[in-house]
């Protein structure tokens, strides 16, 4: 989900909500500059929470698998680094009783970010957070008085008519409940060759960006940490390669895909980084994922 992607959401939104706003061979700031110009900068906010569209692309269902409102904000910022954004959301307070955590957002370069773009990234963090689950959502920025200005959500559904001086810093509350993963557990305590490697492999496929441990994979399977890699060194493998397996695996379903980019594939998967995924993949296909990508869809053309 490149920044391509986001400023299609974006102007698909402007056509429909604010037709009057010119979008054709437009940048995304002007065309948020206009809108707020025009309409105010709630707009803003709302065009954001366009992504919303989006739930069913692979990124924004990788991003929004968090199983808390941090994890999933620490996803993003993953994903910008991912993007080469220019901008950067920073963690720079989280409440570790309360549901409650404190984001910036920044110019790598130092520079001033535009209150459009601030608003902007704000709705998208509330869209992505919305569509993993979490409820009761607010937003707000500080004012001069050091009280909170609610943006969105909160009892008000009207807002302040002024933006405080500061847009950059924005606190979210939400909810404080979530799904808890249960464990997978098997019919048997008596594992069938292969079937224990199988069950982690699909584990570790249900969010290939979850930091993935021994200790926690043993206890969600309901074995002892031994117990797994026993299993795992009698079915000829281990912990790390069945993640680097189970990685590759779900990369090779995903380069069919022609929406995605590589940076996107890497993403999802689990990578570090572009240059991890590509030389993992080689590793296991002889061939980079870009090679591989272009086999895959010249097949699918010529069908």
């Amino acid at each position: 989900m490149t920044s391509s992607a986001l400023t299609a959401v974006l102007k698909a939104a402007v056509a429909r909500d604010h037709p009057g706003i010119l979008t054709e061979g437009r940048d995304k700031l002007s065309i948020l500059q206009d809108v707020m110009d025009a309409h105010g900068w709630r707009p803003v906010l709302e065009l954001g929470r366009a992504l919303r569209v989006l739930s069913a692309h692979p990124v924004l269902r990788a991003l929004s698998a968090g199983q808390t409102p941090r994890h999933t904000v620490e996803r993003w910022c993953t994903l910008e680094r991912f993007m080469h954004s220019r901008h950067r959301t920073r963690l720079i307070e989280h409440d570790p009783v309360e549901p409650r955590m404190t984001l910036r957002h920044v110019a790598i370069d130092g520079g001033r970010i535009r209150v459009v773009n601030d608003l902007f990234i704000w709705g998208v963090l509330v869209a992505i957070l919305e569509t993993a689950g979490f409820t009761s959502l607010t937003v707000s920025l500080a004012s001069a008085s050091g009280s909170a200005v609610v943006i969105h959500g909160g009892t008000s559904r009207v807002g302040p008519r002024k933006l405080p001086p500061i847009t950059d810093v924005a606190t979210f509350t939400w909810s404080p409940t979530r799904r808890t993963l249960p464990p997978v557990r098997s019919d048997s305590m008596d594992e069938a060759p292969g079937q224990v490697h199988d069950r982690l492999q699909s584990l570790m496929g249900g969010d290939l960006l979850h930091s993935w441990t021994l200790e926690e994979s043993a206890r969600r399977l309901t074995l002892s940490r031994r117990s797994l890699q026993r299993a795992l060194r009698e079915e000829g493998t281990t912990f790390s390669e069945t993640l680097q397996r189970s990685r590759v695996d779900a990369a090779h379903a995903l380069l069919a895909d022609a929406s995605l980019t590589l940076t996107d594939v890497a993403f999802c998967t689990g990578f570090s980084d572009q240059a991890h995924f590509s030389r993992t993949f080689r590793k296991y296909n002889d061939v980079p994922p870009s090679a591989l990508r272009d086999l895959v869809r010249s097949k699918a053309a010529t069908r």
